[in-house]
């Protein structure tokens, strides 16, 4: 399972810190792993933000909202950032926060240790987990030399490895070269029927149009070849596919 990419921003350090805690906390008792970095200066997160490999591999952002900063917000969405925000702030920022936002788009949380009010926060993450999972599901992010593709893993054909990179077929005749493994991509993919062919090869059982021994013929045309011991593997997964 690829790890939920958080970012809490709260100029208060002690309020920032319990939140942290808390989603870890969240986070152990939902299995939902998390990598977190948290940010006092909104100087500091747009920086980041306006990198475009940061932004598109962020899912949540946390944002402290105050009568400062409600301008923030619209700055990050302005970067490309499409995934989620969610709000934290006094119940004196409910009205702005109202007036300004979306509530069809965006969640907002009281700042209050209240048990009532960290029911609601839990329940949000977990909504946010459930989306982040699909999202996930639906597309993989692949990046290399600065450059960053947000692939559909319907589309993809195969990884190919090629000298010390890896090659992801995909679409119709697209192709990226990136750095990576295929054990690496095998776990990232677990559970979306993709399985090995041989040391050199990773192929999508969606995309296979023909199995017959030592080949596999798929449906872009490529003719993979499949190694004496994955052969037997590969076949009864497709048997049962087709069943």
């Amino acid at each position: 399972m690829r790890k939920m990419r958080v970012v809490i921003y709260d100029n208060d350090l002690e309020e920032a810190k319990f939140y942290e805690n808390l989603l870890r906390e969240l986070g152990d008792k939902h299995d939902c792993p998390l990598e977190l970095k948290l940010y006092h200066s909104s100087d500091a997160l747009l920086t980041d933000i306006n990198n475009p490999e940061f932004c598109k591999r962020l899912d949540v952002i946390y944002f402290a909202l105050d009568k400062n900063n409600l301008k923030i917000p619209y700055f990050i969405r302005d970067t490309g950032y499409a995934s989620l925000i969610v709000f934290i702030g006094s119940s004196e920022m409910l009205l702005p926060y109202e007036e300004i936002f979306d509530t069809d788009t965006y969640n907002f949380v009281q700042r209050n240790r209240a048990a009532e009010h960290l029911d609601r926060f839990a329940y949000i993450f977990q909504s946010a987990a459930k989306t982040v999972a699909k999202n996930h599901e639906e597309k993989i992010s692949i990046s290399y030399a600065g450059e960053v593709r947000q692939i559909d893993i319907n589309s993809i054909h195969y990884f190919e490895v090629k000298q010390h990179s890896l090659i992801v077929h995909y679409g119709k005749g697209q192709t990226f070269t990136f750095i990576s493994s295929l054990s690496k991509m095998e776990s990232n993919l677990k559970g979306r029927k993709f399985m090995r062919a041989s040391r050199f090869y990773l192929i999508s059982l969606n995309a296979i149009e023909k199995l017959s021994f030592g080949n596999a013929l798929m449906r872009d045309g490529s003719n993979i070849p499949v190694g004496r011991k994955y052969y037997v593997e590969l076949k009864a997964a497709m048997d049962k596919k087709a069943v």
